[in-house]
């Protein structure tokens, strides 16, 4: 079973980002997902924000640059925020992936969202659902073998189900195979697809319950990185919680004049000087295991989605995310 660190690698890998809310009908008698019951205590979001991005890949060796190409996936990044009453939330998804003809059959893509109930500022309860598809390549030569996979009729994939309250853990993940023709931009419903796998004997299923009173505030992934693109230029640290285990994120916040004239002459943004780098790093205490990557926001915006973003998640393969008007987003998540 993956690791937050393998899960999140995936999908922030581009064969990882974010559509509509996840909130559903589970009239059909399988068991809610924390995140549905979450979003089922609020109506239509007050307001949402929404980016699309193309993916690009650069494969190298020894930090040597093989080979490059651009539009090899797309992904998309959704904010929203809720109310109801006195009660308040904020929603944060991400669905990336590949383009199977644009990337040599590779087939891989990601599902992530959270949602964040807050009194104030502060968190009082979170809940999360990943998906995406399972993607073993540990090689450069393990990678080649994955060309042409795209006519495979079944693919594995592992999702997540969890919840965050004060210093409690709870989650559930599943290991199971589904159809292979699901694209990014191609799928069926994802909460179904884990419901399904949750309920089904064949699966393999890994749950967490765990306490700790370090975890007062419950945090998850993409609420710590949102609350790190908010913060003032610096250097910043915070923990987040995700399937039971702790990780450590340590950001730097700084201005980005030369990425900022690109993206101006790309027509991003109106001022390069607006232009601000994230430099993240997190690290799982537990084990040590840590994963850097590159954000780049415009501080002009309210809404913190990134104009770009870049990440490593195989010693070979690096993956960046730039905002693309010509990008659309899947009518189904």
């Amino acid at each position: 079973m993956s690791t937050r660190r393998e899960f999140s690698s995936g999908i922030l890998a581009g064969i990882a980002a974010s559509l509509a809310p996840l909130r559903r009908s589970w009239a059909s008698g399988t068991k809610a997902l924390y995140i549905e019951q979450i979003l089922e205590r609020f109506p239509a979001p007050l307001f949402e924000a929404q980016s699309c991005y193309r993916a690009d890949i650069a494969i190298q060796i020894f930090r040597i640059p093989l080979y490059r190409k651009r539009g090899v996936g797309g992904a998309v990044a959704h904010l929203r925020q809720y109310r109801s009453g006195n009660q308040s939330a904020v929603g944060i998804s991400f669905l990336a992936g590949s383009n199977p003809p644009q990337a040599g059959g590779v087939n891989r893509f990601g599902y992530i969202e959270e949602v964040v109930l807050e009194a104030g500022a502060v968190p009082e309860e979170a809940a999360y659902f990943g998906l995406m598809t399972s993607s073993p390549e540990s090689s450069f030569e393990s990678a080649r073998a994955a060309l042409g996979e795209s006519d495979r009729e079944q693919a594995s994939y592992n999702g997540i189900d969890g919840r965050l309250r004060a210093s409690r853990s709870i989650s559930t993940s599943a290991a199971f195979t589904s159809p292979g023709k699901y694209t990014w931009f191609g799928h069926p419903s994802l909460t179904g697809l884990l419901k399904r796998a949750l309920a089904d004997e064949d699966s393999k299923l890994k749950e967490e319950s765990r306490v700790n009173p370090r975890w007062a505030i419950p945090i998850p992934f993409l609420y710590a990185i949102a609350r790190a693109l908010r913060q003032p230029e610096g250097k910043h640290r915070a923990n987040y919680i995700y399937h039971g285990q702790e990780f450590e994120l340590e950001t730097v916040h700084e201005p980005d004049p030369k990425k900022g004239a690109e993206f101006q002459e790309a027509g991003l943004v109106q001022n390069w000087a607006t232009v601000l780098r994230l430099e993240g790093r997190s690290k799982q205490l537990a084990t040590n295991g840590r994963t850097s990557f590159t954000i780049w926001q415009d501080s002009s915006e309210t809404n913190a989605l990134p104009l770009r973003f870049e990440f490593q998640p195989k010693p070979f393969l690096k993956l960046s995310f730039e905002r693309d008007p010509h990008v659309k987003a899947s009518p189904r998540a």
